[in-house]
């Protein structure tokens, strides 16, 4: 039920709203299900649509003259994409795919828009979640001029290590694929970067990762 669904109610794009307004809101949504690399947008088709990942991931895309695509964004549940509309424009800025399957609720974008010019809050949240993409897409750049790719990956290894932990044992939460995307590899040079990490204690078997000492990890990013 859309209402109550913990990945709507507490997304970002709602925060501040009282919690009768957006379960109101949230009822409204309409559900629906992709599967695995299905497309949901395609970048500068007209927009109807602001969209909420309720289960599953969601990858964003962007391409360029000659067809290619590069992911710039996997969407977690209680992720928006397409939010930046509710301050204009009418065309999507990317493409999204369901990742390995996802379920994504779907916002009418002339009612959201209706919607938050009577909830100004709704303006801040979306400058906030632009202002985090803006950040993150710095800190991308970032590290693509300053580490290699297998400091790339361990890096995004040791973000899934706890604090206090020696030695770890995880699961990708998708394909290596995805993964490269997220990471802005091919993924080639994903499989080159986690052969790499093996004198560091790495071992990765299918997505079940295996991390020896999260020092020697750390001291390879």
């Amino acid at each position: 039920m859309p209402a109550k669904n913990p990945a709507l109610v507490e997304s970002d794009l709602f925060d501040g709203l009282d919690r009768a307004t957006v379960e109101h809101l949230a009822a409204k949504a309409r559900l629906q299900s992709f599967v695995a690399d299905e497309q949901i947008i395609a970048e500068g088709h007209q927009a109807s649509f602001v969209y909420c990942v309720v289960s599953g991931f969601v990858r964003l895309s962007k391409s360029e003259s000659t067809g290619r695509e590069a992911d710039i964004f996997v969407c977690e549940p209680g992720d928006t994409f397409g939010e930046y509309l509710l301050s204009g424009g009418g065309s999507y800025a990317y493409s999204a795919r369901s990742a390995d399957g996802a379920e994504v609720a779907l916002f009418e974008l002339a009612d959201l828009r209706a919607f938050a010019d009577r909830h100004p809050i709704m303006h801040r949240n979306v400058m906030r979640i632009m202002t985090r993409h803006l950040l993150g897409a710095m800190d991308c750049i970032a590290g693509d001029r300053l580490h290699t790719a297998a400091q790339r990956v361990a890096n995004y290894l040791m973000s899934r290590c706890p604090a206090s932990a020696s030695q770890v044992t995880f699961r990708l939460p998708y394909r290596k694929r995805i993964l490269a995307g997220k990471l802005g590899l091919a993924p080639e040079a994903l499989s080159r970067a986690f052969a790499a990490l093996v004198p560091a204690g790495v071992e990765v078997r299918g997505k079940v990762v295996l991390v020896d000492s999260v020092d020697q990890l750390r001291k390879a990013c």
